[in-house]
């Protein structure tokens, strides 16, 4: 008699082979992540836009999500495209998916640029993210001030400043200081005037821009333009008297997104001078009409070579001009008209920093992100021990100069940098 203990039946010998085959096979399988579902959602929008074929892909992460999970998420979606017949290829593909990660306090956005061509099309998702603590959002970054210069009761208000490598520049109501680096710090070593200046609102504004090869400066006071050009030998270009100054009178518009790179994206604003704001005309036309406003910068945009614009309106409103349009900012309401960019290398490689709102003896700055249309703090606010009149990104984007008025007659230049957690 056959024991059935030791030879089974047919199908349950089967059945024991698929199992076993089943198990085996367990351990390759991939187990759902996080970013399983997003991916596949994405993928399938983007192919019903594109259809089967070949494609260049591009992935910028403008978001929280760390550096080695990026690699992961194209691999995913690089997959889940293949399932929908379409295929990655090199730059001989006439089609092109740009994918931006992006997020605000609440979920995290996914924007594919899909350009076919001459033609360019959007596919979107948003999906929940993990909530953003009060200690992330408020401590992630450290704000830090360290005091550059502070103005004698004499020389009047500072309307900007200027630090580079080798020299410190500060701009007074008709003079320009020149300053050197000491081991004490920066110490006085020239003055030019500028002249005559016209009639000035109580808090008058200036700029100073520096050429990338440092050996001349642009000096804009209302009404006013200066050129200063420095002798092209290091060593005479040491003392300030080889600076070479010329001014004259002028109603040009004014450098505004001087913390940007290329030069298709500068833009010059007219100014109000007795009304302390810019009119909102702009050259060149950036596309659309925008509004009277107190400051501008220009920052990364998520799907665009070319940078959005961020204003601060004259009834304290925050807006952002995307493409053509102008759209108002949420979380702002604590903005004060002053703002600046910062490049500290962490984050999203871009913060946002601004006063308070209203016009307090002991204003503050503070730290924001705006991965979207929300801005969300990530610092804790900064005492400044005085009003903010001006504030301005350096050169190299890593730290922000803003002039205080301690009193009446006594200002002070702070250097302001963030710290990464």
């Amino acid at each position: 008699m056959m024991d059935k203990r030791t030879n089974p039946p047919k199908r349950q010998r089967l059945h024991l082979v698929c199992m076993t085959l089943a198990l085996l096979a367990a351990p390759c399988a991939r187990a759902a992540g996080p970013w399983d579902q997003p991916t596949a959602q994405l993928a399938a929008k983007i192919a019903e836009i594109l259809g089967a074929g070949q494609v260049q892909l591009v992935l910028t992460n403008r978001s929280s999500i760390a550096p080695s999970e990026i690699a992961p998420i194209r691999h995913l979606i690089e997959q889940d495209l293949h399932t929908h017949g379409v295929g990655i290829s090199g730059s001989e593909s006439a089609n092109l998916v740009r994918i931006t990660l992006s997020e605000n306090s609440r979920e995290r956005i996914w924007v594919a640029e899909i350009v076919e061509g001459n033609q360019a099309q959007v596919a979107m998702i948003h999906f929940e993210r993990e909530p953003i603590s009060a200690k992330s959002t408020e401590t992630g970054l450290i704000l830090e001030k360290k005091r550059l210069w502070t103005s004698k009761p004499q020389d009047g208000p500072i309307l900007a400043a200027l630090e580079t490598s080798d020299q410190a520049f500060v701009l007074e109501l008709d003079q320009i200081v020149f300053l050197n680096r000491t081991p004490a710090g920066w110490q006085e070593q020239n003055r030019w005037n500028l002249g005559q200046v016209r009639a000035q609102s109580r808090d008058p504004r200036g700029l100073i821009i520096a050429a990338p090869d440092g050996n001349s400066l642009t000096i804009v006071t209302p009404g006013r333009q200066c050129t200063a050009n420095r002798a092209a030998s290091p060593e005479l270009a040491k003392a300030a008297d080889e600076w070479k100054i010329s001014c004259q009178e002028s109603d040009d518009p004014w450098p505004v997104t001087t913390n940007v790179a290329a030069a298709s994206s500068k833009l010059n604003a007219f100014y109000n001078a007795s009304r302390n704001y810019f009119t909102g005309v702009l050259t060149p036309n950036p596309g659309a009409d925008l509004p009277p406003f107190y400051s501008l910068i220009a920052i990364p945009h998520p799907t665009d070579d070319r940078p959005a614009l961020l204003l601060t309106g004259l009834n304290g409103t925050v807006q952002m001009m995307d493409g053509d349009s102008l759209k108002p900012v949420a979380g702002t309401r604590d903005w004060g008209s002053d703002i600046a960019s910062l490049h500290p290398n962490c984050g999203f490689g871009t913060q946002i920093l601004t006063s308070a709102s209203g016009e307090a003896e002991n204003d503050s700055l503070r730290a924001f992100e705006m991965p979207s249309q929300e801005a969300v703090a990530v610092s804790a606010p900064l005492d400044m021990g005085g009003t903010i009149t001006s504030l301005s990104t350096s050169p190299d984007g890593a730290s922000a100069l803003a002039i205080i008025r301690k009193s009446t007659m006594e200002y002070e230049v702070d250097r302001v940098t963030a710290l990464c957690p």
